[in-house]
Protein backbone atom coordinates (compact mmCIF):
# COMPACT_ATOMS: atom_id res chain seq x y z
CA UNK A 1 0.00 0.00 0.00
CA UNK A 2 2.82 2.45 0.77
CA UNK A 3 3.91 2.31 -2.86
CA UNK A 4 0.51 3.35 -4.21
CA UNK A 5 -0.01 6.52 -2.15
CA UNK A 6 -0.32 9.87 -3.90
CA UNK A 7 1.56 12.52 -1.92
CA UNK A 8 1.21 16.28 -2.09
CA UNK A 9 3.34 18.67 -0.03
CA UNK A 10 2.97 22.40 0.41
CA UNK A 11 5.06 24.92 2.27
CA UNK A 12 3.62 28.14 3.55
CA UNK A 13 5.40 30.52 5.91
CA UNK A 14 7.92 27.88 6.94
CA UNK A 15 5.39 25.13 7.71
CA UNK A 16 5.28 21.97 5.61
CA UNK A 17 1.90 20.33 5.03
CA UNK A 18 1.60 16.78 3.68
CA UNK A 19 -1.49 15.24 2.13
CA UNK A 20 -1.69 11.53 1.38
CA UNK A 21 -4.41 10.13 -0.89
CA UNK A 22 -5.00 6.39 -0.60
CA UNK A 23 -7.44 4.17 -2.45
CA UNK A 24 -10.07 3.16 0.11
CA UNK A 25 -9.75 -0.53 -0.78
CA UNK A 26 -6.03 -0.42 0.04
CA UNK A 27 -6.69 1.45 3.28
CA UNK A 28 -9.38 -0.99 4.46
CA UNK A 29 -7.19 -4.00 3.67
CA UNK A 30 -4.84 -2.75 6.39
CA UNK A 31 -7.26 -1.04 8.82
CA UNK A 32 -10.75 -1.97 10.01
CA UNK A 33 -12.05 1.55 10.53
CA UNK A 34 -11.30 5.21 9.99
CA UNK A 35 -9.69 6.86 12.99
CA UNK A 36 -6.94 9.40 13.50
CA UNK A 37 -4.76 7.01 15.54
CA UNK A 38 -4.51 4.61 12.58
CA UNK A 39 -4.06 7.55 10.20
CA UNK A 40 -1.12 8.82 12.29
CA UNK A 41 0.39 5.32 12.34
CA UNK A 42 0.06 5.02 8.57
CA UNK A 43 1.59 8.45 8.04
CA UNK A 44 4.54 7.63 10.31
CA UNK A 45 5.10 4.34 8.45
CA UNK A 46 4.94 6.20 5.13
CA UNK A 47 7.49 8.79 6.28
CA UNK A 48 9.80 6.05 7.54
CA UNK A 49 9.43 4.22 4.21
CA UNK A 50 10.42 7.46 2.43
CA UNK A 51 13.30 8.07 4.91
CA UNK A 52 11.74 11.41 5.76
CA UNK A 53 12.57 12.65 9.27
CA UNK A 54 9.55 14.96 9.53
CA UNK A 55 7.39 14.57 12.64
CA UNK A 56 3.64 14.68 11.94
CA UNK A 57 1.48 17.13 13.86
CA UNK A 58 -2.24 17.97 13.62
CA UNK A 59 -3.12 14.77 11.75
CA UNK A 60 -6.56 14.87 10.12
CA UNK A 61 -8.42 12.10 8.33
CA UNK A 62 -11.15 12.36 5.70
CA UNK A 63 -12.98 9.78 3.62
CA UNK A 64 -14.23 10.84 0.21
CA UNK A 65 -16.75 8.08 -0.48
CA UNK A 66 -17.71 9.48 -3.87
CA UNK A 67 -14.12 9.21 -5.13
CA UNK A 68 -13.28 6.12 -3.02
CA UNK A 69 -10.27 7.87 -1.46
CA UNK A 70 -9.00 8.15 2.10
CA UNK A 71 -7.16 11.43 2.72
CA UNK A 72 -4.65 12.00 5.52
CA UNK A 73 -3.37 15.53 6.14
CA UNK A 74 -0.78 16.73 8.65
CA UNK A 75 1.80 19.38 9.36
CA UNK A 76 5.40 18.16 9.34
CA UNK A 77 7.92 19.44 11.88
CA UNK A 78 11.64 19.25 11.23
CA UNK A 79 13.69 19.89 14.37
CA UNK A 80 17.19 18.49 14.97
CA UNK A 81 17.81 17.67 11.33
CA UNK A 82 16.36 20.77 9.69
CA UNK A 83 14.90 20.36 6.21
CA UNK A 84 17.36 21.45 3.56
CA UNK A 85 16.06 24.39 1.56
CA UNK A 86 16.53 24.64 -2.18
CA UNK A 87 18.09 27.82 -3.61
CA UNK A 88 14.76 29.08 -4.96
CA UNK A 89 12.57 28.31 -1.94
CA UNK A 90 10.95 31.24 -0.19
CA UNK A 91 8.53 31.64 2.67
CA UNK A 92 5.69 31.75 0.16
CA UNK A 93 3.67 28.78 -0.94
CA UNK A 94 5.38 25.91 -2.71
CA UNK A 95 3.95 22.64 -3.86
CA UNK A 96 5.45 19.26 -4.69
CA UNK A 97 3.58 16.29 -6.11
CA UNK A 98 4.93 12.78 -6.24
CA UNK A 99 3.54 9.36 -6.76
CA UNK A 100 5.57 6.33 -5.93
CA UNK A 101 5.40 3.71 -8.63
CA UNK A 102 7.05 0.31 -8.24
Amino acid sequence: MLNSILETRTKYNGTYRITLRINEKDYFLAYDSLNERDAAELLESYLLHRTDDGKPDKVKLRHNKREHIVIIEADLRYTDNAKTEGPDETNGSQQKHSQILH
